[in-house]
């Protein structure tokens, strides 16, 4: 099928332009090579389409009811390539992505407004869920994931990396008293928010010595969503543990306080994923370009990030 199409588009050229040799400049190959492929077309059709002369050429009854047809399919095809042409320089059009939940933090949605600003005919449709999305049945063009994705039979790009610490409202600190090593959280009865299957708190030092507590949670509370978490902190119910960021506006005006602040988790890679068929120019990639140029800015520009809170 293929052959035959790049054959009727050549002769489509060929009744448009009424030779073979202006076809052949049209195109941008050899006027032998126009020939073959009519004379290919004509073979498989087993009929002329063309009656050749030395000095001209004349479409065949045949040739002429095809030319229609070829023409049609050229114009068809060439308005696909100038529509999607111009969709690239003034992109436009739907891009659907999945979020984890920390992603909604201020910053993160100060970048977004940023996009829908610089591209207004691109509609996002945002997603916030966790885990991992398998994009070939989920339907979304893009998911940002974190952890370990070195086994992703994905396009995978880094965007950022961070740390978990631990956050509780200033009035449960206030009753159960000051944490000042990580066993002091069990000793001192603080309940924890968790997430479900996240039952196990490894915490690091940040001094560079290399110490490490590895305990269990004393949680009443488990749930798959880090607003969730957020808000059941806020309350008072319990410590959590969730990403600087997301909580950068609540520590500001003081209405949850970190925990252990010279503690962390191991550092927390956040990626970029998308199938391997997306093209260079697509909506997928330009917001991914977008998202690693604005994060870097905002990682080298404190007053930026502080802006984004």
């Amino acid at each position: 099928m293929l052959p035959k199409l790049k054959s009727l588009a050549v002769f489509a050229k060929v009744a448009e332009t009424g030779s073979f040799s202006a076809a052949a400049n049209v195109l941008g190959i050899s006027a032998p090579v126009v020939s073959q492929h009519i004379s290919q077309l004509e073979e498989t059709l087993d009929t002329a389409l063309i009656y050749r002369s030395t000095r001209s050429l004349t479409l065949t009854g045949a040739g002429q009811r095809l030319s229609i047809h070829a023409q049609n399919m050229l114009d068809a095809a060439e308005t696909g390539l100038e529509e999607l042409q111009n969709v690239m320089n003034s992109p436009r059009g739907k891009l659907s992505v999945a979020m984890p939940t920390f992603m909604a933090s201020p910053k993160f949605m100060k970048l977004l407004a940023a996009f829908c600003d610089m591209y207004p005919d691109v509609i996002l449709e945002i997603t916030y869920e966790i885990g991992h999305h398998n994009l070939n049945e989920s339907g979304y063009d893009l998911a940002i994931q974190f952890g370990d994705l070195s086994d992703s039979n994905f396009m995978v790009k880094k965007l950022t990396d961070g740390h978990g610490c631990l956050f509780a409202a200033p009035e449960l600190v206030k009753k159960l008293g000051h944490v000042h090593v990580p066993g002091d959280l069990h000793a001192k009865g603080y309940p924890f928010i968790c997430e479900i299957g996240w039952d196990q708190l490894d915490l690091y030092k940040t001094d560079g010595s290399g110490e490490e507590y590895h305990g269990r949670h004393n949680s009443k509370f488990w749930c798959d969503n880090g607003e969730a978490k957020k808000q059941m902190a806020l309350l008072g119910r319990g410590v959590t543990l969730l990403p600087e960021m997301y909580v950068a506006q609540e520590v500001m005006n003081g209405t949850l306080v970190q925990i252990l602040p010279g503690w962390t988790t191991e550092q927390i890679n956040v990626y970029a994923v998308w199938p391997r068929n997306a093209g260079s120019r697509s909506l997928t990639r330009l917001f991914i370009n977008f998202l690693s140029v604005s994060i870097a800015d905002v990682k080298k520009s404190p007053e930026l990030a502080l802006a984004g809170q």
